[in-house]
């Protein structure tokens, strides 16, 4: 297919304006037959391809996953990802027609925070295992700021980190990406990694071929490049390999890839751009497309992880893109909804989805090489995630919004509540064979089902393939079949202070119900998220053989994890727990049934138990 002809800034933009208002400026593109169906184009220069069988033996699918940073539950303005609780001030047009033309999974989760989510996708294992723990990315016995000045906790969190205390992926631990690589897949991953030893180690002893800007660094530090020694550069906190794409914007790059997504943006804001810093944003989506480009050049089927800094603190006017930071000052002026207005962040969220309009577009453009007369998008399922919920506050007081919306979802980052943990997802390809399109489906999933997923999609022999806690989502993306599993979050420790109140507890999603115990009190909740979706009203009061049923459930899981539990406090004398005949207990990876009423002393260094009561208890 020959290459389109590059389009100047005023070409595109006279393109995108003329049918509108200069104020509020957008584009569409030339519709493929899915487009036409569908009702519009996701972008601009879409082109049908015919679609042919494939003519090579291997007809695998190319993967694409684009996982955002701290996207909360309700940052999207679709509302088919989070159950009709779309957000009414930042616009997410790509995110939406992905959700209209895929499968939304509106009971999709990841963990509490970036780092345990993003150990088990790479692992594929729940944070519960041993040679894990990983489960908040902080130390687990995290007191801070305001929390300092108050009495100390009476439990202590576990040791942080695996057995030797690493809180990154060792070498020798088998990774999702390193089972696709065996399996012949050309592997990629672009923007933040988090945990890992170096840079190095990511192509060295985690499976990618190649890295763009992955680096042990939770965040950056500031959005825009800056001058460097030998040309325009990213901070420190990410791989100089990015520093290819940090160069100012051009005419020729604004018309290619910022106007055809723009909505909403005068002419003038556009041209503005012109020789200012690239935005960290855009160049991942510029080094996603080299990723797909790299991967589709082997011949072979390829997997790109994308991996955006947004919508990770920091969060100020100065990280903003000015376009977009202009447009949603503007829109705040008028906003009268419930939603969180906060400009930057709503600023960085939408340039975020452009590049999933990028990405989306570009897979539709560039010819397969594995299969003449096709495009890559025909043989390749992209799935978009946030890595957990959002952060919607800096502090404990709740005084400077960040601006992520979770919804009517309770919590947000570092918490259990499903503010803190459930996440927007989508999958979505160009082959209805794949994935299925504009469905919404209820089944619980989980990051480490991705993990599964993946593996399955790439048909990794068993030689080659470690054990995965996660279920393959393959079927039910593609046929609707397949159903949820019980899901077990886990969190032996405590982040408190500036803004955290995450305390021990457990919690398990099975079906519509949600059962919360926590170490402290000794309370088990029970909720059904079908009917509350904030979690307020416990069921367990009024149903105990529910609440008994769900937390021997709980138990068994914990014990089949062999999950350690938070200990007593050394220093605090031992703890007293009576219990009464028929009551069950978990600790040290034993259940215990205590046959007669007795007292429990728990001394200090010990685990708290879970201490579940007899029915009727």
């Amino acid at each position: 297919m020959p290459t389109p002809p590059r389009r100047t800034l005023a070409s595109a933009l006279a393109l995108a304006c003329a049918a509108v208002p200069l104020a509020a400026c957008s584009t569409g593109g030339s519709a493929t037959a899915e487009d036409a169906a569908d009702g519009g184009a996701p972008g601009a220069g879409s082109t049908a391809f015919t679609q042919q069988p494939a003519q090579t033996d291997d007809a695998r699918p190319n993967i694409v996953l684009v996982m955002v940073d701290d996207l909360g539950w309700g940052d999207v303005s679709t509302g088919r990802t989070n159950l009709g609780h779309g957000n009414d001030f930042i616009q997410t047009p790509q995110f939406d027609r992905l959700a209209q033309r895929g499968t939304s999974l509106v009971n999709a989760y990841g963990e509490p925070a970036c780092a345990p989510s993003r150990m088990s996708l790479l692992t594929g294992d729940y944070n519960q295992r041993v040679d894990n723990n990983v489960y908040g990315g902080v130390d687990l016995d995290n007191v801070s700021g305001e929390a300092k000045n108050q009495r100390p906790p009476a439990l202590r969190g576990i040791p942080h980190g695996d057995e030797e205390g690493r809180t990154e992926l060792r070498p020798e631990t088998i990774t999702m990406p390193e089972m696709l690589s065996a399996a012949g897949y050309f592997t990629a991953h672009v923007g933040k990694f988090h945990v890992t030893r170096s840079a190095g180690d990511i192509t060295e002893h985690h499976g990618y071929d190649v890295n763009y800007g992955g680096r042990p660094s939770g965040g950056l530090k500031q959005y825009f490049a800056a001058p460097g020694d030998d040309g325009p550069e990213f901070d420190r906190n990410v791989g100089p390999e990015l520093d290819r794409f940090a160069g100012d914007y051009t005419a020729e790059y604004v018309a290619d890839n910022v106007a055809p997504y723009s909505t909403g943006v005068p002419r003038s804001d556009l041209e503005a751009l012109v020789g200012t810093p690239k935005h960290a944003t855009d160049a991942v989506g510029d080094a996603a497309l080299a990723s797909i480009d790299e991967g589709a050049a082997t011949g072979g089927p390829f997997f790109a992880s994308v991996n955006h800094y947004a919508v990770h603190t920091p969060v100020g006017p100065e990280e903003a893109r000015s376009d977009l930071l202009a447009k949603y000052r503007d829109a705040k002026r008028s906003y009268t909804g419930d939603e969180p207005a906060v400009p930057p962040y709503a600023a960085l969220t939408e340039g975020m989805d452009q590049t999933i309009g990028r990405i989306v577009d570009h897979l539709r453009e560039t010819p397969d090489p594995r299969a003449d007369g096709t495009s890559l998008a025909e043989n390749t399922v992209v799935v978009v995630m946030s890595d957990n919920g959002g952060r919607e506050t800096y502090n404990a007081n709740k005084s400077q919004p960040v601006g992520a919306s979770n919804g009517p979802l309770r919590g947000e980052k570092f918490q259990l509540w499903d503010g803190g943990v459930r996440v927007p997802m989508v999958a979505w390809s160009g082959s209805e064979a794949l994935v299925r399109r504009g469905r919404v489906d209820r089944s619980i999933s989980h990051v480490t089902d991705v993990s599964a997923t993946f593996v399955d999609y790439a048909r990794v022999p068993g030689a080659d393939r470690k054990p995965i806690d996660g279920r393959s989502l393959r079927s039910l993306l593609a046929r609707g079949e397949g159903e949820g599993h019980p899901l077990l979050f886990h969190f032996p420790g405590y982040s408190l202070g500036k803004g955290r109140d995450q305390r021990p507890v457990s919690v398990m999603r099975t079906g519509r119900y949600k059962v919360r115990y926590s170490y402290e009190s000794r309370r088990l909740q029970v909720y059904d998220l079908a009917a509350d979706l904030s979690e307020r009203r416990d069921l367990a009061p009024g149903r105990p053989a529910l609440a008994r049923r769900l937390g021997r459930s709980m138990v068994d899981e914990l014990r089949r994890l062999r999950t350690p539990l938070a200990t007593v406090r050394r220093g605090q004398g031992a703890q007293r727990v009576r219990v009464e005949p028929g009551t069950v207990t978990y600790a040290d990876g034993t259940v215990t049934r205590h046959d007669r009423a007795t007292t429990l002393r728990v001394r200090g260094g010990e685990e708290m138990p879970f201490v579940l009561p007899p029915a009727g208890g």
